[in-house]
């Protein structure tokens, strides 16, 4: 099974080859981790962001998390990432998860494909400065 960083406080500019989305709780959370526990390497790390923490790890204005953090959040509000991380930050108002889970780029349509079931939504893929969209049906 993956192993779970909830609620860390490490301020990321952009995933790299990681899966990130919205799950309705904790419950659900559990599901899916139970779920891609054979898809995924035992040793990988899932991030887990809920709640008002979580809420201020995102920082999606950069705030809270020094100068240089603040600068990168206002160049990145020029770009999808405003939308990104305001989808992500409602959610986290809303009480819902927001989960970060490490992935290679061929398997991240397996692991998308695993979640939806189990309650996640605006699912996004974060390449090597790329961000994709991952509508499943």
């Amino acid at each position: 099974m993956p192993v779970v960083a909830d609620n860390i406080d490490q301020f990321v500019i952009h995933p790299t080859y990681a899966l990130a989305g919205l799950l309705p709780d904790q419950e659900h959370a559990d599901r899916v981790l139970e779920a891609l526990s054979t898809a995924l390497d035992a040793d990988v790390e899932v991030q887990l962001l809920h709640g008002e923490e979580g809420l201020r790890i995102l920082d999606q204005g950069g705030s809270g998390h020094g100068r240089t953090a603040w600068f990168h959040r206002l160049l990145q509000n020029w770009t999808y990432y405003e939308q990104i991380l305001g989808i992500y930050s409602e959610g986290l108002r809303r009480g819902e998860l927001l989960t970060v889970i490490p992935c290679a780029l061929d398997v991240r349509r397996q692991v998308a494909a695993t979640m939806v079931p189990h309650g996640a939504h605006r699912l996004y893929y974060f390449g090597y400065d790329t961000v994709e969209s991952m509508v499943t049906g």
